[in-house]
């Protein structure tokens, strides 16, 4: 997966598993704080003229609504016309991105007695094993009462040409990633960080946008983290995700055999220079915040239209690969208007193939050879070696393992694509040739050269270490270990590490205290944490959200601002402060607040109808409506989004639309929410039909028999005010 360009959700240290479940605390945090009422309890009843409407509209509600196949064909259609080019695809890392488990192609790691990892906790180990035509990975959790198995079938293998492979499950239509990984140039087991807390097989979901840089095409249920239709894969990624949906390509030229010019396809090389490095920036950047549904991209269109590109400030927080920012901060780059991915890459070919890459030649066809002025200074046997010097091949440690006997292991090195000048590169180039040579004064020079690069990494890392970048310190020490395994600059990484692991222990356990709602401790633990990293986003957020819970609100506050100031590229900090502010009657200080996290994640159910929300506060319920309708585009099955836009509308005088989507919540939650049937009972009355009203007030009260006092207390309060008001005039009076 390393060396393919997915896009993982990670950012920093910050495991994508941790950033999901802080917004699982947001939405804690946002019940208690708002004191356990429902969205429908700040909204005045307005009786509203009698109306006839059908009913029939939402009888599909329960049919997941899922994304549909645009016109995809696979590659085998391809390969009717195009056999050469197929077979020829069929060897690089891209075709490979995505493959089943098969015998021949696994490792054999997978035979018996050789599967097995000891995580660093004790009580949790995993196996990996076959059966018969299956891979199974199994975790076992060390229990008082024996050993606790939960064993998964490997699904999916992700990455290609010798990095690392990582594998996935299904569990019903969830697809999930596992956490143990085999790295390929280690040649031994390792383990995604994760929530330690976890139980069963520890896996974590695959998010749409990680398979959509895997695959070709995957029909997503829109609102799911993970679900995807099983029978709709395009596996690995092929013709179709630079060429576009091939169907009518196909169909035109099957009616039309004497056509040669190619129809109904885009052809990338007729591309304007942008347009084609969105092709490789679908995957190769950061273009990680989708702002429409998954595999909504069309090979042509500008990529900015469909994802928020973030241009990330140091390159541990890259996602996977992002190797397009860093071409365009390249002078070759600017100053080339001609120079894209393919003047050195040929996505066609496999990578290992001398016509794939094509650096050196590239470089050749623009730079004379006596234009570098370290040439007369270089022996005569490295002065051709322009990629060595100015696209240096180094540690990447944004993407990195556990393995059994150490800690932020990545799996691979990688060409920087900055293409710059680079001291450092070119004494690698040289100590690298100087190694090769047996005369005394080869060795004396090697010799030099290594001591003053391992001081070269050495002084980066502790740059990095003042600067709290203790993961990019880890990369640096790293490089003095690559350059010299001795003993002393071993010791100085297992500092690095320890360091960086303690910081990742202590923030796991104040996760835990804040799952088990220990806000005093947690508050306590994070304290301390910040006293070690003052600038760690994820610490503040979660220091914030406490403090708001235990009702310390200008605290609470301070620690969101510092939170989003940290992290540009995260919303919850903007997003909590949002919530903070509606709670106290804020709305437009919680408008900006959601302006700006929609900014960061611009395609968020869970911003849109908080901002929603307070749209409607203030009365603006043309905007809030044109919220909730985002929100069911994004999720159709968002019980809120359903019951606010059926109250909203109702204030706008749109009885019929409004009965609509309350039935349609009623529905979504099994006609088993008190709330939500007290708005279904509203929205019957307004259209005239008080049979049905009362009948929905009924259901509530019955609903209401398991919830709590206080809840029980507001549910009648209003079941009987809403009785009173349904008494014809005659009756009231």
């Amino acid at each position: 997966m390393a060396d393919n360009g997915a896009q993982r959700e990670e950012a920093g240290t910050l495991p994508a598993a941790a950033r999901r479940r802080r917004w699982a605390v947001w939405a804690m945090a946002g019940a208690i704080l708002a004191g356990g009422l429902a969205v429908g309890l700040w909204w005045r009843p307005r009786p509203q003229p009698p109306l006839a409407v059908s009913m029939d509209q939402d009888d599909d509600v329960d049919e997941p609504i899922s994304t549909r196949d645009p016109g995809y064909v696979g590659m085998q259609a391809c390969a009717a016309c195009h056999r050469e080019r197929v077979a020829e695809f069929r060897k690089t890392n891209h075709f490979h991105a995505c493959r089943l488990p098969e015998a021949g192609t696994m490792p054999r790691s997978f035979a018996p007695g050789h599967g097995k990892f000891a995580t660093p906790d004790p009580s949790l180990r995993f196996e990996m094993t076959q059966a018969g035509g299956d891979f199974l990975l199994t975790a076992i959790q060390a229990t008082a009462a024996g050993d606790q198995r939960t064993s998964s079938r490997i699904a999916f293998v992700y990455g290609a040409g010798g990095a690392d492979e990582v594998y996935h499950t299904w569990h019903g239509d969830g697809l999930y990633e596992l956490p143990v990984a085999w790295l390929h140039p280690q040649n031994r087991w390792g383990i995604e960080p994760f929530y330690r807390y976890l139980k069963g097989d520890h896996a974590r979901e695959t998010t749409p946008r990680c398979v959509e840089c895997h695959n070709t095409w995957f029909e997503h249920i829109p609102g799911t983290p993970n679900q995807y239709r099983r029978d709709t894969i395009l596996i690995g990624v092929t013709c179709e995700r630079c060429h576009g949906p091939g169907r009518e390509h196909v169909a035109f030229h099957q009616a039309h055999p004497e056509v040669d010019a190619a129809q109904n396809i885009v052809h990338p090389g007729r591309l304007a220079r942008e347009r084609q490095l969105d092709l490789c920036a679908q995957c190769h950047s950061n273009a990680t915040k989708r702002r429409g549904p998954a595999f909504s991209y069309r090979p042509g269109e500008a990529l900015a239209a469909h994802f928020r590109i973030i241009e990330s400030k140091y390159p541990e927080k890259d996602h996977v690969a992002n190797q397009v920012q860093y071409l365009r901060q390249s002078k070759c780059f600017q100053r080339d208007d001609r120079m894209t991915c393919t003047t050195c890459h040929n996505p066609h070919r496999s990578s290992s193939s001398p016509e794939a890459r094509r650096g050196q030649r590239a470089c050749l066809s623009c730079h004379d050879a006596a234009h570098c002025a370290e040439q007369q200074r270089l022996p005569a046997a490295v002065r051709g070696d322009c990629v060595g010097c100015h696209m240096p091949e180094h540690i990447k440690i944004n993407v990195h393992f556990h393995t059994e006997d150490d800690l932020y292991v990545p799996p691979i090195t990688r060409h920087e694509h900055r293409i710059a000048v680079y001291p450092f590169a070119r004494d690698e180039v040289l100590l690298a040739w100087y190694r090769t040579q047996s005369d005394p004064r080869s060795r004396q020079e090697a010799a030099r050269l290594q001591a003053e690069l391992v001081k070269h990494w050495f002084d980066v890392a502790e740059n990095f270490r003042r600067n709290y970048r203790f993961l990019a310190a880890i990369g640096a020490s790293r490089e003095a270990v690559r350059l010299d395994p001795g003993p002393a600059t071993r010791a100085r990484l297992r500092d690095a590490v320890a360091f960086q692991a303690r910081f990742d222990d202590d923030m796991a356990n104040a996760e835990h205290q804040v799952d088990d709602r220990r806000f005093t401790e947690a508050i306590d633990s994070l304290r301390k944490i910040l006293e070690r990293k003052p600038d760690s986003a994820f610490a503040h957020g979660l220091l914030g959200t406490c403090y708001a819970v235990t009702g310390q609100y200008p605290l609470a506050v301070e620690q969101l601002k510092e939170a989003a100031r940290y992290d540009a590229e995260d919303p919850y900090g903007y997003a909590m402060l949002g919530w903070l502010a509606y709670l106290h009657g804020r709305y437009d200080d919680a408008l900006e607040a959601y302006r700006r996290a929609d900014e960061i994640e611009p395609y968020a159910a869970k911003i849109n109808f908080h901002w929603g929300l307070a749209l409607a506060k203030l009365g603006r319920f043309p905007d809030a409506v044109e919220h909730y309708r985002l929100v069911l585009t994004i999720d159709p099955r968002h019980t809120g989004a359903c019951q606010a836009l059926s109250q909203t509308l109702r204030e706008l005088g749109q009885p019929a639309e409004a009965l609509r989507f309350a039935r349609r919540a009623a529905r979504l939650t099994r006609f088993q929410d008190p709330d939500i049937l007290l708005t279904l009972a509203e929205a019957y009355l307004d259209v005239g039909r008080p049979a049905e009203a009362n009948d929905a007030a009924a259901k509530a009260l019955d609903a209401v028999q398991a919830s709590s006092p206080d809840i029980q207390a507001q549910i009648h309060a209003r079941v009987q005010d809403f009785r009173a008001r349904s008494k014809p005039a005659s009756i009231r009076k």
